[in-house]
């Protein structure tokens, strides 16, 4: 079935984790160009995909940071497979934000506020 995902891009919110942390294995980490508000134009980030996800997360320097932290190295080729706990926060400009922290060692895969999937029979 047809889907806007396959030809948009969403991006995760800090609503979208419904005040909750969630736990996520990350699936992929490209380099993508994504539009700055704040300097009307695009700008080259490190963008992030995580198993059985759809809406991706694009880094801020401090969100690479703590995934450089959480991974144990600054090679995002490598950053698949590092589960990571994704917290709806404020950063220090007083905006909502979501904090990355490495992942409790015995967590599972969180919930995400998507749209539901299609069942086979729709």
């Amino acid at each position: 079935m047809p889907s806007a995902f396959d030809l948009y891009t969403f991006y995760l919110q800090p609503q979208d984790l419904r005040g909750h942390s969630i736990t996520v294995t990350v699936a992929a980490a490209t380099v993508d160009e994504v539009f700055n508000p704040r300097i009307k134009r695009n700008e080259k980030r490190l963008v992030v995909a995580f198993a059985g996800k759809k809406k991706v997360l694009p880094l801020n320097k401090s969100q690479a940071a703590a995934l450089v932290d959480a991974a144990k190295t600054d090679d995002y080729t490598r950053w698949p497979g590092v589960s990571i706990l994704l917290t709806p926060g404020q950063a220090t400009n007083g905006k909502d934000t979501i904090i990355i922290t490495p992942a409790p060692a015995s967590a599972g895969n969180g919930e995400i506020s998507e749209p539901p999937e299609e069942s086979a029979n729709s």
